[in-house]
């Protein structure tokens, strides 16, 4: 059988497999919270590139092409240099790996830039479900990268796609100083990420007076109306964000001390639910802006 005649013979089933791979991927990652930069991509190797790489001798199918391992593929962006593990140990657990994988073994290209590639199967007994009955033995390749990562990836693959033995010295030393740039970039993003999430866990924690030494944001928000709800507060954390971008916006409050001399024993708990107290809140904000601006237009008067 000719290798056209067999791609197109088993390209539709392959494209089933890669579709059932991405959807468990997307649900895999959301429920265990993992941020990604775009949406997963997902692509059937075209024919034509099947026969570049193997006329290449990049790849070398022996008797069928279901020998290659990125047929089908995935790539997963992830936001944070963290995730690329987190992701890496969810999948090696989810699937049935078909290479074994080396955490110090990596994919290094021609300029000095890494990347990570898994290639997965499904465990065997997946294939008692209609949904994998037809996929048994089949792989896929599933790349995970930082932003930064996949920044570099398609621009270089973009510039010098198959004219990697054409670049001058020159340019080369500097794309590997750009390749070094960018993972001082993940570095720096993820120690950035590290110090705001160090910073909203060091507000949660700490004394209620200091809370007062600090700007409005939705974690010293969240502090104040737990404190003078009396349990009341329990709202989600979009709710949370929403409300304590209402107050700075409307309301011209911009620090804790401020929004805590407004409602600190001014409203009477008893007999009220979140909703009500809610109101209750606000309704002192209302008289609190209406106050404001009375004065204003007196002091206005004056001039």
């Amino acid at each position: 059988m000719s290798f056209r005649k067999e791609y197109d013979e088993i390209k539709d089933v392959y494209f089933d497999f890669l579709t059932e791979i991405k959807r468990v991927v997307e649900k895999l990652l959301f429920r265990h919270k993992i941020p990604i930069a775009f949406e997963i991509s997902s692509r059937l190797k075209e024919f034509d590139s099947i026969l570049e790489k193997n006329s290449s001798g990049r790849s070398t199918i022996k008797k069928t092409i279901t020998e290659l391992n990125d047929l089908v593929g995935l790539r997963i962006v992830v936001l944070f240099p963290e995730y690329k593990g987190k992701v890496i140990e969810l999948l090696l657990d989810e699937f049935l790996p078909k290479k074994a994988y080396d955490p110090g073994e990596i994919i290094v290209d021609k300029f000095g830039y890494s990347s990570v590639h898994l290639i997965l199967g499904i465990k065997h007994d997946w294939l008692k479900t209609p949904d994998w009955e037809d996929h048994a033995d089949k792989k896929v390749e599933i790349q995970i990268r930082t932003l930064s990562e996949h920044v570099w990836a398609e621009t270089s693959h973009s510039l010098f796609y198959k004219r990697e033995e054409n670049i001058p010295t020159v340019i080369s030393r500097d794309l590997y100083r750009l390749a070094a740039l960018l993972e001082v970039v993940d570095e720096k993003m993820q120690g950035i990420k590290n110090s705001v999430e160090n910073h909203f866990d060091y507000i949660r924690k700490c004394p209620y007076s200091t809370i007062l030494t600090m700007d409005l944001n939705p974690e010293t928000f969240r502090r104040i109306m737990v404190k003078n709800s009396e349990g009341l507060y329990n709202l989600n954390d979009k709710n949370n964000k929403i409300l304590s971008s209402q107050i700075e916006k409307k309301y011209n409050i911009l620090n804790a001390n401020a929004l805590d001399s407004i409602i600190s024993g001014n409203i009477n708990t008893k007999s009220l639910d979140t909703d009500k107290y809610i109101g209750r809140f606000f309704e002192l904000l209302e008289a609190y802006k209406e106050d404001i601006d009375k004065k204003q237009k007196e002091a206005d008067n004056l001039k």
